[in-house]
């Protein structure tokens, strides 16, 4: 059974689910990164990717709009703009295209 932060993460908005809505697919990933936001830099976990963006955890104090750098020491930063935030949980829209995500980290994680 899945989790209540789980079922709000993904309630459906329009009569479609964010699976449904999502251009690029997810893959759920265990992944040690930071984010740099204008408050300073702050530890994360990458809960999934994809070459549209991810899903965070992070204790950060950060809201929909603000605009943040994912860095990832294996890959470098991608700019991101946070999509939504609660619960120690966010999910970020990558601002760069999806084919320069691909190049960064696609040899590591078939996007």
């Amino acid at each position: 059974m899945r989790s209540t932060d789980a079922l709000q993460d993904e309630q459906v908005v329009g009569g479609a689910s964010p699976a449904d809505r999502r251009q690029h697919k997810r893959k759920p990933v265990l992944w040690a990164a930071r984010i740099e936001t204008q408050d300073g830099p702050s530890d994360c976990i990458i809960l999934d990717l994809s070459l549209g963006g991810a899903k965070l955890r992070s204790a950060a104090e950060v809201a929909a709009q603000d605009m943040i750098t994912l860095v990832i020491d294996r890959f470098g930063a991608l700019n991101a703009e946070v999509m939504w935030a609660r619960s120690g949980k966010m999910g970020v829209r990558f601002v760069d295209a999806p084919d320069q995500i691909a190049h960064i980290i696609g040899g590591s994680l078939p996007l």
